[in-house]
């Protein structure tokens, strides 16, 4: 009789073929009606060239930190209506995270004593989890920002990633917050995201992801933002929500660090 870690460990190697799936899908969301969003004030003519010079922040430049889901507000049923590789990722409780400027970031996690992991460093994607045939693969992701992750993923509006991957266009101001139109560089690809960026601290409190034919995807909310050292600002909460504005995941970083080292070591590829 095949015992209940036999089959914990089976049922985790299948969650981490999923997981597998998962990073290497360019679009893992479906389409799905697009929702309205309040028009924002009238914008002056900002370029991106000086929206990256003059609105965003530089001052990180490493950062770890460990996500955290929160079972007790989270709702499998509603994730999984983003899409089935996405709302995988959240049976990955713990993710510890590092990052260092510019554009080098990794994510690693267990799922049953097995152990996924995701290296980001500029244009080249490593992922390696323990499962024959898959093991790791490393990836050129250039002109694909939605295979990379970096510190947009945690509702910072930095400097590195909008310099190299997203070009932000100003709309306008909404209470109090300025909203960007963020399009994808050096792609054909027309999918895009409305990100709501408060201007004092950098961060992001609502990002919302649109495919090329302009129908929402999810919408991300990073929250309770404390800071860390003088002027720098990291959310302590991320709540990320479906196409119909119900709570699908919550997340909460814990032990965050700024600026005191990480090792060059965590971000090679080879």
């Amino acid at each position: 009789m095949k015992t209940n870690h036999t089959r914990s460990r089976r049922v985790a190697r299948m969650t981490l073929l999923t997981l597998a799936a998962g990073f290497q899908a360019a679009h893992l969301l479906t389409p799905v009606a697009a929702a309205r969003t309040a028009p924002a004030a009238p914008a002056p003519q900002v370029s991106p060239e000086t929206v990256i010079a003059t609105r965003t922040t530089d001052r990180i430049k490493n950062l770890s930190t460990t996500l955290v889901v929160k079972d007790d507000e989270t709702n499998r049923e509603e994730l999984k209506k983003i899409g089935g590789a996405f709302a995988t990722t959240y049976s990955v409780k713990r993710m510890s995270v590092a990052y260092q400027y510019p554009n080098k970031a990794r994510f690693e996690g267990k799922l049953a004593g097995l152990t996924a992991l995701l290296v980001y460093n500029g244009n080249t994607k490593m992922f390696r989890v323990p499962i024959p045939l898959v093991g790791k693969k490393v990836l050129d992701v250039k002109g694909q920002p939605g295979q990379k992750q970096s510190l947009i993923d945690l509702g910072i509006f930095a400097r590195d990633w909008l310099t190299t991957d997203w070009e932000p266009h100003f709309i306008g101001r909404q209470n109090g917050l300025d909203q960007y139109k963020l399009t994808q560089r050096d792609t054909d690809n027309t999918s895009y995201d409305l990100v709501w960026v408060n201007p004092k601290n950098y961060i992001i409190e609502r990002r919302r992801s649109y495919n090329g034919e302009r129908k929402l995807q999810k919408e991300i909310r990073f929250r309770s933002p404390v800071q860390i050292q003088p002027g720098i600002w990291v959310p302590t909460r991320i709540e990320v929500l479906n196409q119909f504005g119900k709570v699908g995941a919550v997340q909460t970083l814990v032990g965050t660090r700024v600026n005191a080292g990480v090792s060059d070591s965590l971000f090679q590829i080879g």
